[in-house]
This record gives C-alpha cells, structure tokens and sequence, in this order.
C-alpha cells in the first residue's frame, strides 16, 4: 500500500486561557497502534514551522515522549492514508494518551482520551472539507455542540475549545487571503466576503497561533463596509480594540499588535499609536508588555538613523526603463510613497495590484507612486513591467540593492519596504508599516496630504 506522508502541527498560542490543571515539566506520552503507517511526526504551527518531535512507526505501533512546558492543540500528522487530513489532539503535560484505529475509526483512551475522543470525533463530524457545510455552518454547529457537551473534561476546557475553534474558523476564511498577500502572483486582488461581522470573539482565541492575525482581517472587513470608523493612523490599534469587548482579550490583542509592529521596526509611529490605546488597558501586566514593544522599538531606530524624519533625500538619483536618469527632486511639489521592490520577491509582487489599486484612487492628489526595483539584472526588471503592464514611475537602483547609495541611507533591511517622503524631497518615514494591502495606509496618506 502506498504511504502518505503528512506533516504534524503543534497549535501555540499564548494560552493564557488555559486552566493550569496540568502536571507541569511532566512527560507527556503518545502512543499508536494498529497504523498503516512508517512515521509520525509533530511539527510547531506557526509562520515558519519547526519539528517538535517525531518517530518511526514499527509493526503498527510507535510511542512518543514530549516535553510540554503548558496545555497546547496538536495536529498530529501521520503516514496513514486513511487520515490524511492528520489527527487533531489537545494535550496537557503528563498526559499518558493512547490512541488506536478500530474499524478505521480512532479510538482514544488513557490520561486524556476522553477529552481528545470529543474532539476528534467533532472536527470529523463537522468537517471544513465537507461541501454541503459552508464555513460558518461548521463553526457554529461545533460551538453548539461544545456548549452542549456535558463531559467533565469539555466543561473545563470548554472556553479554550471555543476559542481555538473560533480562531480555526477565522483561519479558514482569511487564512488563504493572507497567504495571498505574502505569495500572490497572479497579479489579482483575491477578496474575502465575510459576512459575519458580527461575530462575538472570545478570550480563548488566543490559543490560536494566528489569531491576531485573522482579528486584525475582521477588523478591515468592517473598515470597508463602514462598520468601523478608523479616526486616524494614531489611533488604529484604539479603534480596533474598543471592537473587542473582552477585556482581557482586548488587552492581549493591544499587546500583540504594538508587539508585532516592534517586530516589523514601526519606530515612526509606535509610540503615538500606543498612548491612544493605553487608556483602554488596566491590567499593570499589560502595561508593562506594552513598555517592552516600545522599547523594543526604540532599539530599533538605530537602523534607521541616516534617514530620520527631516533628512534630505532630494539628491538621489535612479535609472529609468528607457534609460534616463530620475532624481527625487524631479517630483518636487508632491508627495512620495515610495514602494523597495525587486521581482524575485514574493511579497513584493503580492503587493502589486493593492498598490495599483491605491494608485488609481487616489489620483489627482498631490502624491507619486515611485516603485523602485534593487534588481541587479535591468533586462530582466524592464520584462516584467512588460508583462505586467507596469506603467507610471518605474524605477531602478543604479548599483543593485546592496550596493545601492540610497538604500544604505534608508537602512539595510528586507523587502518589501515603504518609505515616504515630503513635497521637498525630505524624509517622512523610513519605515511605513502599512503595506498597499493594509486599507489603514490609505488613512495615513489622506492625514499627511491635509497637512
């Protein structure tokens, strides 16, 4: 019989909802039998997935042993063809979990069986794959049968299992539409229409490994049909959190957004942005993880200590596709956004269309979109704007990226990468966070031309 073989996913969240029920520092144990399978093995979910554990299968059986710091979901993945979407499991540290297939069917027993034969049993029942089940359908009749359960280990759990099928769920509906944007190459805006705008998110979430992510997308949806009025860049991450009506969930989404923009070197903006949101925390905790994103940021303005807001950027020049040299001084009396690109980068091309998108909208104000590519190759950067059909201001690095004069002033950092700079050739930003795909972008270019 031929072998699959499947990939596991540890789920990791901050789990701060978790029930501390667990023997902490205690060996959790997973054992199979009766598989038709050659291995197993247990990776960590997240945006860069690492190998936790994994083992031969041998005879049927295999046994594994993890060391678990706290509770956390698993998807664990065999090469077993009859369960080729994996096997979804909750462990808790010292868990001593066995599992077997009767009649092509998983039967779980042990220290946490009975929980995880719940679970299993329910994802299996309400099936994402299933086509007669629009997505909505299988979330909402999983939380119904969660709510219903009255098994002792679904009650204590249950604000977790509602929170992490809450986060699958969003998953589900914009998970692909994020991938998009990091992967996109078709040149094409793929929306979401997502209709449950309404919907009541819980503290548990946050066992989810993406869910600030997948909020944060339901947060845009509501911006684009007008049910969440943004008030200005300052108070974007206000805006969206007073949408949580948690509060310890709200807090947790506060710190994860002005974490993730420390991650991304947002050391422009940060700070304003966070005394918009401080009156909204009351947890002294939060506060303080809120003060480490900032400092975290400030560390991180010495990449970008060339280009501080105010340096004058009007002397550098760049190659035209026809040849000719342009310098940002030609675009004196207007704005620039300007968008570091090259064709051999994914997210960079995903970003494309939006930023097309935003050019067209905003026409007539006093702004230019300048994409400037650090292609080494010029034949090969002027045949894709060809086959794109890439017109306006398109621009090349006369020396390649790295050696670039231009972009080691703004600093030597990944791409994509959006700077803006003033009607004088002077710099605004040398680390705009918000990418053509973020309709808060739109917002912040609107703010500084009514300047």
């Amino acid at each position: 019989m031929k072998k699959f073989l499947v990939y596991a996913a540890l789920f990791c969240g901050l789990g701060s909802s978790i029930p501390a029920l667990a023997d902490q520092g205690a060996k959790t144990i997973i054992k199979g039998d009766n598989l038709q399978a050659s291995g197993v093995n247990v990776w960590i979910k997240s945006s860069f997935p690492t190998l936790l554990a994994k083992t031969a299968v041998s005879n049927g059986h295999f046994a594994l042993e993890i060391d678990l710091a706290k509770p956390v979901f698993c998807n664990m993945m065999i090469s077993d063809p009859r369960f080729k979407g994996g096997i979804e499991v909750f462990l808790n540290p010292g868990d001593d979990l066995n599992l077997a297939v009767k009649e092509n069917k998983l039967v779980f027993s042990g220290k946490g069986g009975q929980l995880n034969q719940f679970f299993v049993d329910l994802t299996h029942k309400y099936d994402y794959q299933n086509s007669q089940y629009t997505l909505k359908q299988v979330y909402t009749n999983r939380v119904n049968d969660i709510k219903a359960s009255t098994n002792e280990e679904v009650v204590r759990y249950r604000e977790v299992l509602l929170g992490y099928t809450q986060g699958e769920y969003l998953d589900k509906v914009f998970g692909p539409y994020i991938e998009s944007k990091v992967v996109g190459e078709t040149g094409l805006i793929n929306k979401v229409k997502f209709d449950d705008l309404d919907i009541q998110l819980v503290p548990g979430i946050v066992n989810y490994y993406n869910w600030y992510s997948t909020i944060s997308e339901v947060m845009f949806a509501k911006m684009e049909t007008g049910k969440l009025n943004v008030k200005s860049l300052n108070t974007w991450v206000a805006d969206f959190a007073k949408e949580v009506k948690n509060q310890k969930l709200r807090e947790d989404y506060i710190v994860a957004l002005l974490d993730h923009a420390a991650l991304e070197s947002d050391v422009f903006t940060i700070n304003e942005v966070a005394k918009e949101a401080m009156p909204l925390v009351k947890d002294p905790a939060t506060i303080s993880m809120i003060n480490a994103a900032l400092a975290k940021a400030e560390k991180g303005k010495k990449n970008f200590i060339n280009a501080l807001p105010g340096t004058d950027m009007s002397e550098f020049t760049f190659v035209r596709p026809d040849g000719s040299t342009a310098a940002i001084s030609d675009y004196k009396g207007k704005y620039i956004f300007m968008d570091l690109w090259s064709t051999f980068c994914h997210p960079c091309v995903a970003e494309i269309p939006f930023l097309k998108k935003l050019e067209h909208e905003m026409q007539g104000e006093a702004i230019v979109f300048v994409s400037l590519s650090g292609d080494n190759d010029a034949e090969l950067w002027k045949q894709f704007l060809t086959k794109r059909n890439l017109k306006g201001e398109q621009l090349l690095m006369k020396e390649g990226m790295r050696k670039n004069p231009f972009f080691n002033k703004v600093g030597l950092t990944g791409i994509p990468r959006f700077l803006i700079i003033d009607k004088e050739g002077k710099m605004v930003n040398a680390k705009c966070c918000q990418r053509p795909s973020n309709p808060l972008l739109k917002i912040y270019l609107k703010e500084l031309l009514s300047k």
